[in-house]
């Protein structure tokens, strides 16, 4: 038995469009703060003409572009939504996610799982550089008191 397998130079498109937009972000960029939420809506406009459903959101961080060959740093929480959206309609998802790694800069990738009838798209939502760095101290942080005391050896 042969089986037909899709030529993917020749899979159907889907139009459907899908971004991202920071609400947290500053006018230097993109800020990842490590151990607080990153928020992220995720706009999907469909321009198909009937319903698609997004079933997944989910992303990646990645070495950045000038790296001789980029590499996955670390995978993000996926969510699960299954929504239909009509034909002609749009929706904006809340999408959200935590670090705790190093400062430094990476590539953020971003991708929505979309099915229209039995066949799945991946269409990616962001993909840009972002700076992963640690919060604010302030002298007011209890945890910047730590204090140590000399380990002495004691006479017995």
């Amino acid at each position: 038995m042969n089986e037909e397998i899709d030529n993917p130079t020749q899979s159907p498109a889907l139009n459907v469009q899908v971004s991202a937009v920071f609400p947290d972000a500053e006018i230097f960029g993109i800020k990842i703060v490590n151990g607080k939420p990153s928020n992220v809506q995720i706009s999907v406009n469909n321009h198909e003409t009937e319903p698609v459903a997004v079933q997944f959101v989910g992303g990646s961080l990645w070495t950045p572009d000038f790296d001789q060959s980029p590499r996955i740093v670390r995978n993000l929480t996926s969510k699960q939504y299954g929504i239909q959206i009509p034909a002609g309609e749009s929706e904006t998802l809340p999408y959200s996610f935590q670090t705790n790694m190093h400062p430094q800069e990476l590539r953020l990738n971003l991708a929505a799982v979309i099915a229209k009838g039995n066949t799945f798209f991946t269409q990616q939502a962001f993909n840009g550089t972002v700076q992963i760095v640690d919060p604010n101290s302030s002298i007011f942080d209890p945890q910047m008191y730590v204090i140590s005391l000399p380990i002495c050896a004691l006479p017995y």
